[in-house]
């Protein structure tokens, strides 16, 4: 049992630099005052991410600077693996927020309560390992025996790690699938959306949004060849692209392809953000094989219908023809979807089933949340 009042969580998470749903979900157990957390990361970007980041105490330790997919990842497995957390043992929880790799940090820094929040095993060494392989002739080389390699660290560093928390199914399966830690030791936190945050308007303008990072695997360029296909430019709509540019070169790709149609803009504002979901006509969401998929589920709590492609977590909250469309990851498919958002009795029903979509409340996953730890600290792992 915990002695303290409150329990005290360590969280590390290697770079704090977005907007995102890993940010998002820290932000989450930052806010619970049930526990007394302190964030340690490797980089902190205050201008890019979460201004509520500043009312809490996160500690810059090591040095991981992102810069480059090869020279980040060589820079963090360093850092990784000779980094030491200081007072570890002072803490109650030890909790690594991962989307692979981070859980490395277990070979220096090891806790009785070790938790992995895990919001996907890394993607280059299983989802998509086949994607990033085909790239080029120097990954199709390369990349088998790298990640060969980094599979047999993930597997020893898995065995340091008692728990996982995940946000969807997808994700849970995926670390039963990989051999990475059974099934009753994941506890399913599901995603979450603050509804009494999002005030709603009934105009909307004839806009279609992708709020997403702009990356290779969110396959922007899709969109908008599908946008071009479809009968909308025509019929006046526009597409609008937004997010924080991740891959700079992908996101200059896609600035050439803008048109009085088609606009691509990064760094969104929050109150821009929020404008473009309210405003917004229907969302789109075409991510390779997507771990959870806050985006779209924050789109449907706008109550705007989502066109997404039928791969990875947004599966388990978008219905079908009820709350919007799911589409092969083809132009044609995603084309056609947006043409059948035109016909309006299609659209109202697809509209209603969006705002009747606020089962993923914030409330239910601070319930899910206080129960895992509950849980957790009870257990004894061996």
């Amino acid at each position: 049992m915990v002695s303290n009042d409150k329990i005290k969580i360590a969280i590390f998470v290697p770079w704090i630099k977005s907007k995102g749903g890993v940010e998002r979900a820290i932000l989450k157990v930052l806010e619970d005052k049930k526990y007394e957390s302190d964030v340690f990361t490797f980089f902190y970007d205050k201008k890019s991410t979460f201004e509520d980041f500043e009312k809490y105490n996160v500690k810059v330790i090591g040095n991981a600077e992102p810069k480059g997919f090869i020279g980040r990842g060589a820079s963090l497995f360093k850092s990784l693996l000779f980094t030491k957390i200081p007072n570890l043992e002072d803490y109650d929880i030890f909790m690594i927020s991962t989307a692979g790799i981070a859980e490395l940090i277990t070979f220096r820094n090891k806790h009785k309560k070790t938790v992995a929040m895990c919001h996907t095993p890394l993607r280059v060494a299983h989802t998509m390992f086949e994607y990033y392989r085909k790239q080029n002739l120097k990954n199709r080389i390369s990349l088998p025996l790298i990640v060969s390699f980094y599979r047999l660290l993930e597997k020893s560093a898995w065995k340091r790690i008692g728990y996982a928390l995940v946000f969807s199914n997808e994700v849970k399966e995926r670390l039963v699938n990989y051999g990475l830690i059974s099934s009753e030791r994941i506890f399913n936190l599901g995603p979450h959306v603050n509804y009494q945050k999002i005030k709603k308007t009934k105009k909307t303008e004839k806009i279609i949004f992708y709020p997403s990072r702009f990356i290779k695997y969110k396959r922007q360029d899709l969109a908008i060849k599908a946008f071009n296909l479809s009968d909308l430019p025509e019929n006046g709509f526009k597409l609008v692209l937004g997010g924080f540019a991740e891959d700079r070169e992908y996101f200059e790709s896609l600035k050439k392809l803008e048109t009085k149609n088609i606009t691509v803009k990064e760094n969104l504002s929050e109150k821009e953000l929020t404008d473009l979901y309210r405003k917004c006509y229907a969302t789109l969401f075409l991510a390779i094989n997507e771990d959870t998929g806050l985006t779209p589920l924050e789109s449907l709590a706008y109550g705007k219908p989502v066109i997404s492609v039928n791969e990875g977590g947004p599966k388990e909250f978008i219905k079908n023809e009820e709350n919007g469309l799911l589409v092969n990851a083809d132009e044609k498919s995603i084309a056609d979807a947006l043409n059948r958002i035109l016909d309006k009795k299609l659209y109202a029903k697809l509209k209603k089933g969006a705002e009747e979509s606020t089962k993923y409340d914030e409330k239910r996953f601070m319930n899910n949340l206080e129960n895992a730890i509950s849980s957790i600290l009870e257990k004894t792992y061996k």
